[in-house]
Parts: structure tokens; C-alpha cells; sequence
């Protein structure tokens, strides 16, 4: 069973005290999440979903990946939704060559969109490459019918095409595909595509996605390209809108605490 990681137990008290309204929550399915000074007011836990055998600590990632996306989605939100991060790399690292975060295997991703699902989340966001795998694909098809949004970057191959196309279908008409645009409002030449034509069975829209500002794990300062930095822009537009339904921030916050500070 994989460990939950989760705020020490006075915190989770002192949190726990207080009276909390009803917010959005928007599960990062990534690298892990440092708790940077900007973070710490809404980053409420950690689930870590790929270390089953030596579990890791809480909010301490090998790679930055997490963190970045994380805080664009913070700030285009205004600090208006709470963040639970799933954490699904790999705890051998990635192969070189690769690029953060690296998961070959296909359970833990089903663990932390099911996790998240559980916890009755706003919304999931996807920054990172997944293989088209039935799995996934069904447990996005789940979140869709949880009445969860499910928001994935739509990949950086260049292709004429989304790589997870199967996966926008599977979640429709609760997915949608993230492209990445410049500054002046181009695609990006490594973005995914959607397909030509006048209708798509799956939405597709365009956001920010080159030298986005950002901060790395350890409080510095970054940019980053891709259709992963352009993928949270639309998840804050999502958790924030009215339709969206907002979570008991309280009550993740309660199940946390009972099952124990690390």
C-alpha cells in the first residue's frame, strides 16, 4: 500500500482548528511539490504513489518539474486553489536523456488519478507524457464521470496530432488537450497539434506555454517551455469558474491527520 505523506501532526492540528471554507482543490499528478514560501499557504498534502518500498519524504522532490507547475497554476489562479500533489517519478530517476518527471510504469498513475478522484477533487492536471494505455485511459474515463476535470498538456513532439488522444476521448467531455503558445500568440513549433478540421471529438485549447516564469524546488527563480507550463493555465481557469464545484478543503485535510503524520 503506498504511503500517504502529509503536513506533522501539529500543523495538521493547528489547521485543523481553524475553520476552513470550502475551496478548490486541484490535484498535480508530477514530480512532487516543494513547499516553497509561495506554496505554503495551499499545498495541503502529498500522496506519494511510486515509492511503495521505500517511502520518501513529504514535499522533498528529486526534480523541479512539480514545483514549477505548480506555482504557474498558483499564481494564474491568485491563490484561490488548494494543491495536492501526486507524486508518481520514478525513485530510480530518470534514464539520460530524459526529462523529469520519468514513470514507465502505468499502476501509479492509475493510483494517484484514483486517489484524486476519491478525494473529491476539482480538478486533475496531467503536465507530463503518458503512454496510451487502457488503464489510464479507464481511469480518466472515471474522473470524467466523478464529474472531475481532467487537464493534460498535449504533448512537445511536433506532431500534427495529440500522443494522448485516446485519453481526451476516454474523459470527454470533461478532458481537455493543452497546446503550448508564444508570447505572440504562435504555436509553439514542439506543440502537439489537434487535428485539421472543423470539429474535434475532444477539446483542444491554446495557452501560454514559452518561458513561462516559474520557480524551481529550492525557491529559485526559472522559466520553462512546453506544453506542460501552458497545461496549468487552463486548469486555474477551470477550478476557478463558477461551475466549478468547490471541495471541502476541511475534509481532505481531516482524513489526512487520521492517517497519520509522517
Amino acid at each position: 500500500m503506498f504511503r500517504v505523506a502529509a503536513f506533522m501532526a501539529a500543523v495538521a492540528a493547528t489547521f485543523l482548528s481553524q475553520s476552513v471554507a470550502a475551496r478548490p482543490v486541484v490535484a498535480i499528478i508530477d514530480s512532487g511539490i516543494a513547499r516553497t514560501p509561495e506554496l505554503i499557504p495551499v499545498l495541503i498534502a502529498e500522496y506519494d504513489v511510486a515509492a511503495d518500498d521505500m517511502p520518501r519524504a513529504a514535499f522533498r522532490p528529486r526534480y523541479s518539474h512539480g514545483t514549477q507547475i505548480a506555482t504557474i497554476l498558483h499564481r494564474e489562479a491568485k491563490g484561490a486553489v488548494d494543491i495536492v500533489s501526486m507524486r508518481i517519478d520514478d525513485p530510480a530517476g530518470c534514464p539520460a536523456g530524459r526529462n523529469p518527471p520519468c514513470q514507465p510504469a502505468t499502476l501509479p498513475i492509475v493510483r494517484a488519478i484514483r486517489t484524486a478522484i476519491a478525494l473529491k477533487v476539482s480538478a486533475i492536471n496531467i503536465s507530463l507524457a503518458l503512454k496510451e494505455d487502457p488503464a489510464i485511459e479507464r481511469a480518466i474515463g472515471e474522473a470524467a464521470q466523478a464529474g472531475v476535470a481532467v487537464i493534460m498538456a498535449a504533448g512537445n513532439d511536433g506532431f500534427d496530432h495529440p500522443g494522448n488522444k485516446r485519453m481526451a476521448l476516454a474523459g470527454n467531455p470533461r478532458t481537455v488537450l493543452v497546446g503550448a503558445l508564444d508570447s505572440a500568440g504562435s504555436p509553439w513549433r514542439w506543440t502537439n497539434k489537434p487535428e485539421a478540421g472543423a470539429s474535434l471529438p475532444y477539446e483542444y485549447v491554446w495557452r501560454l506555454g514559452v518561458e513561462v516564469p516559474s520557480t524551481n524546488a529550492d525557491g529559485t527563480p526559472v522559466k520553462i517551455t512546453g506544453t506542460s507550463a501552458a497545461a496549468p493555465f487552463e486548469t486555474a481557469r477551470r477550478a476557478t469558474r463558477p461551475a466549478a464545484a468547490p471541495v471541502q478543503t476541511a475534509a481532505i485535510r481531516t482524513e489526512l491527520a487520521a492517517a497519520g503524520a509522517p
